[in-house]
């Protein structure tokens, strides 16, 4: 025991006694008060209650009571409020932990919403598989939705994701267009990235493609190649990457001194590609190369040109872009084109998303590079087979 418990354990008369022979012990006021005194009175402070918030959410109790469950009988915007309700009150459970009651505290799910507005795919499940590669590497898994390019059904999105809890979102594009950022009243909080489709607000996070990039590289490319008469063909000119492309393919004509026999836009799409083709021998006979700024157009190309009996590569080397199989290496010749990266995208969103969870948010824009795929519509020496099974059907002797 300590000396100050002795003390005030020793009747009166005892510590008057001793008092005469040894020094008077000091007694703490704070420890005399709290022997004469009743307790100071601590602040009261309610535990949020259910009530609290139905309350505050607008809804009634029984509503609130089947948001944590996340019954598919509560709309997503309805279980999202009721949520928000709850982390804001400080409401939990009392099957809960403590340590969880406190409204500071946000539990990780280890989910990140990934919203595309593509319609089959082409964008969004290659950025799918590269972001779950860094993802799965920090424990994190995602959840894949469609908008279909619809602003109201992406909200709608946005509200059941968050009503499942994920950490954050990954909003992919498909036309490289610069696009509205997510209202904040949706996000609430939640950090987002933008992908392919770059936000409109330069304070938030977006990764594209470097289409500016791509296009410089294809006119010096074919310029290695000893092509002089070099056409572009491009899509609709509101398109972000035709612009960009195109941007691209002037700055290297214009380092070396150089102006392209014509710069067409029209379509993404291989009818386009090929009436253009025809359109430019006719009044540019001398034409040797053509840069088309999507695989699309540049098929097109290729049989616009052959119906003209120009050979390819030989009288006009063709370079497309995107690295779309379909149109890209499933027929001879096959071509020479740059792929967009997208699975790169993906991992680089992933990243800067989870950087952004860890309290480090990135901001800007940032550009991945497109390599360049060299096949036969440039090479002739490029020849390969196309891809198929490999089986061969026999009929089995009886």
């Amino acid at each position: 025991m300590n000396a100050h418990a002795t003390i005030a354990d020793i009747a009166p008369s005892q510590s008057h006694q001793s008092a005469r022979h040894s020094p008077s012990p000091v007694i703490s006021s704070e420890r005399s008060e709290s022997r004469n005194l009743p307790p100071a009175p601590q602040p009261s402070r309610r535990r949020p209650t259910l009530a609290d918030v139905a309350r505050l959410a607008n809804v009634s109790i029984a509503t609130a009571s089947k948001a944590p469950n996340r019954t598919d009988r509560v709309s997503a915007s309805t279980q999202r409020a009721i949520i928000e309700a709850a982390q804001q009150l400080g409401y939990r459970k009392s099957t809960e932990s403590a340590s969880a009651s406190s409204p500071h505290h946000r539990q990780r799910s280890g989910l990140v919403g990934l919203i595309t507005s593509d319609y089959n795919g082409r964008f969004a499940l290659p950025m799918l598989t590269g972001a779950e590669t860094t993802l799965g590497a920090s424990n994190h898994a995602a959840l894949l939705m469609s908008s279909h390019g619809r602003p109201a059904l992406e909200r709608s999105h946005i509200d059941r994701l968050a009503a499942h809890g994920v950490d954050g979102l990954i909003v992919v594009g498909s036309t490289t267009n610069p696009r509205p950022p997510l209202d904040p009243k949706t996000t609430m909080g939640l950090p987002v990235i933008y992908a392919y489709d770059p936000s409109r607000d330069p304070a938030d996070c977006s990764i594209i493609c470097d289409n500016v990039g791509a296009g410089a590289q294809a006119i010096e490319y074919l310029l290695s190649l000893g092509r002089r008469y070099i056409a572009i063909i491009a899509g609709p000119e509101d398109f972000q990457a035709a612009k960009d492309r195109a941007r691209g393919a002037w700055r290297t004509f214009t380092l070396y001194d150089f102006r392209p026999v014509a710069v067409l836009f029209d379509a993404w799409s291989e009818e386009w590609g090929e009436r253009a083709a025809q359109l430019l021998i006719e009044q540019h006979p001398h034409l040797d190369a053509i840069y088309c700024l999507s695989d699309e157009i540049a098929r097109g190309a290729v049989r616009g040109l052959m119906a003209a009996g120009k050979r390819v590569p030989q009288d006009v080397a063709v370079v497309g872009h995107d690295n779309w199989f379909v149109f890209a290496a499933n027929a001879h010749p096959t071509l020479t084109t740059f792929d967009n990266n997208i699975p790169m995208l993906g991992k680089m969103a992933a990243r800067y998303l989870l950087d952004a969870l860890a309290g480090r948010p990135h901001h800007g824009v940032f550009t991945v590079e497109c390599p360049m795929v060299v096949r036969e519509s440039t090479d002739p020496m490029r020849r390969t087979p196309l891809e198929s099974t490999g089986r061969i059907f026999n009929r089995q002797g009886g």
